[in-house]
């Protein structure tokens, strides 16, 4: 079971699930998701650690701002929540956006973070004809709403065909999170990961204990952008998940949480 915790930062009310108790971890989930994702990997970590899974901003029940924001944004809202819940350091684990806002925490708060997790992310800007593609669906949202195709687009992309066919459940839950969103909530996030910074030549200064996890099958973000990282991290180890799509946090929830558990233990896998 878990609690519901507020945490004010600035114009920013951000939604906190507290699970269980223990060394901390804090999960930041991807675009367009919310805590709910987590909420199978949160319950097996909660049985040894504190487990803190916010709704990030314009996200799940959290407040849609009134303006633009950026990656950067988000990772100062989760050291409000350190802050709030009286961490000095937590072991902070970031999904695909929550990862580009981890890695961003990680280097301006040092820190704060005893471990780091990076899955399904990047830490390199956004490619060209990607920021374009993007810029246009950011545009047609604003026009007309989202196309009534979003929802399903968008869970499609996030699991592995196989996974799709076998857990309808979970690609439903997906594709209703994304039709509850605001338009302009899904706007912002859009524009804020297409927007982010490029921090990939800045990943040597992250020297604290590193796992990246990438989904063998996942067509959001390219396995190579994990191997990017792993070259440039030197305390770091890389994990491919045969099989796993964008969202190997559910689809291979019991496997990601005993590699974290490991890691904050103190173990990386030997996989390089």
């Amino acid at each position: 079971m878990c609690a519901e915790q507020w945490v004010q930062h600035g114009d920013v009310r951000l939604r906190v699930e507290c699970w269980g108790g223990g060394p901390p971890i804090l999960l930041a989930h991807g675009m367009w998701c919310d805590a709910g994702m987590f909420t199978t990997l949160a319950a097996n970590l909660a049985l040894d650690h504190r487990v803190l899974v916010p709704d990030l901003r314009a996200h799940g029940q959290s407040t849609v701002p009134d303006r633009p924001w950026r990656i950067a944004d988000v990772s100062d809202d989760l050291l409000a929540i350190v802050d709030h819940f009286g961490h000095n350091q937590v072991a902070l684990i970031g999904f695909s956006m929550g990862g580009m806002a981890a890695v961003d925490f990680a280097l301006r708060y040092p820190g704060r973070v005893a471990q780091l997790g990076l899955i399904c992310t990047s830490a390199a800007r956004e490619a060209p004809v990607r920021r374009v593609e993007i810029a246009a669906l950011a545009s047609l949202i604003e026009r007309v709403g989202p196309p009534h195709f979003l929802p399903r687009a968008a869970g499609r992309a996030a699991f592995s065909p196989a996974y799709h066919r076998s857990n309808p459940a979970d690609f439903r839950r997906w594709a209703e999170t994304v039709a509850a969103m605001e338009p302009r909530a899904l706007v912002q996030a859009l524009r804020a990961v297409a927007g982010r910074d490029h921090l990939l030549d800045r990943l040597g200064e992250i020297t604290i204990p590193t796992l990246i996890v990438t989904g063998a099958a996942d067509h959001v973000v390219a396995p190579r952008r994990s191997i990017e990282m792993r070259r440039r991290l030197p305390h770091s180890r890389l994990v491919r998940l045969e099989g796993a799509g964008h969202a190997a946090p559910v689809e291979r929830a019991e496997e990601v949480a005993a590699l974290l558990r490991d890691l904050t233990a103190g173990i990386l896998p030997s996989i390089t």
